[in-house]
């Protein structure tokens, strides 16, 4: 039997869809939070549209996750619980009548997207109160900027730590899935950033895109390098179960869309797109034809839908061999 901190379970596709947008969220938030704070009068285009991506993402979430649960209690369970301390393990912190889990997986990323949400609205709320009513709360969003910032960086890392910690040959040596996981959600939150400001502002921003896909083609270099250890890390495991559940992803039923989709559209592709531009602009073309908004929208959606098909294989995969496919 293979090692593992969480007992297996099988992942439907609505978990590969929280854990989606659950890091591009995160990704999306932590962009705008470090543009607000480098500049935010320069890259304020950047801020807002930042923080409305990561509210609009992160909202169907917590619906996911209850419906995947079953019962909205059960995601109440994994906050707090009003059983006596020892029913659920001497490690819960008592206040009053409840009990809360801090060293509970689930508990610590319930906590995460609650604490992550609230800062998500805020943000979200003071744009639109600066630009709709003129009236604004720089010290409240740099609050709620900096602990969502933090949130931001644990939403998007959790599902691969959380993943980690399952008894699924796949993750058992999965070191660097955090580390790969929050690549993947800082290339896909500033993805789908850019895809916004190209479509609502075209060519005016210009400027704005090009840095956030620059932030993008930077994150998919390290999804790039997280992905390559987490193949050597669980290679190296050399069991039986890992082998199986490995081959799954690599040579199995999902190594076309990893192959094909995650590494060569979703990540080669963009990669070359990014490098064609920046050639240009050594070249110093008075027209950048490669660096059109459209051109940049096509690069922004094949990020996301690389980032996607990554954490999809990786779960499908990691589920396989228990399901009669080892």
């Amino acid at each position: 039997m293979e090692p593992g901190l969480l007992k297996s379970a099988d992942w439907p596709i609505l978990i590969d869809i929280y854990f989606f947008l659950g890091g591009i969220a995160g990704g999306a938030f932590v962009v705008a939070t470090i543009a607000g704070f480098l500049d935010g009068q320069r890259y304020r285009d950047v801020v807002r549209t930042g923080y409305w991506v990561a509210l609009f993402a992160i909202l169907p979430c917590p619906v996911l996750l209850i419906i995947d649960l079953g019962l909205p209690s059960r995601f109440l369970s994994m906050l707090m619980v009003s059983k006596p301390s020892t029913a659920i393990g001497m490690s819960a912190v008592t206040a009053g009548p409840l009990h809360f889990k801090p060293y509970s997986p689930m508990s610590a990323g319930a906590w995460g997207l609650m604490v992550f949400s609230t800062c998500a609205f805020v943000c979200a709320a003071e744009t639109w109160l600066t630009d709709r009513k003129g009236r604004a709360f720089p010290r409240v969003r740099a609050i709620a900027g900096v602990v969502g910032a933090v949130a931001g960086f644990f939403l998007a890392a959790y599902p691969g730590v959380l993943l980690g910690a399952t008894a699924r040959p796949l993750f058992i040596s999965a070191h660097w899935l955090g580390a790969l996981f929050l690549a993947v959600g800082a290339a896909t939150g500033s993805a789908a950033i850019a895809i916004v400001l190209g479509w609502r502002h075209g060519s005016a921003a210009q400027a704005a895109l090009a840095r956030v896909m620059t932030v993008a083609s930077v994150a998919l270099i390290i999804q790039s390098v997280a992905l390559a250890l987490f193949i050597v890390s669980v290679r190296s495991a050399g069991s039986a179960g890992v082998d199986a559940a490995l081959s799954q992803l690599l040579t199995g039923s999902q190594s076309v869309p990893f192959w094909l989709g995650a590494v060569l559209f979703g990540t080669v592709l963009p990669l070359l797109l990014q490098l064609r531009v920046i050639g240009d602009r050594v070249e110093q073309s008075v027209r950048l034809k490669a660096d059109t908004t459209s051109m940049t929208i096509v690069r922004a959606a094949l990020v996301l839908a690389g980032g996607f098909l990554i954490k999809f294989v990786l779960l499908e995969a990691g589920q396989a061999p228990l399901n009669g496919l080892g």
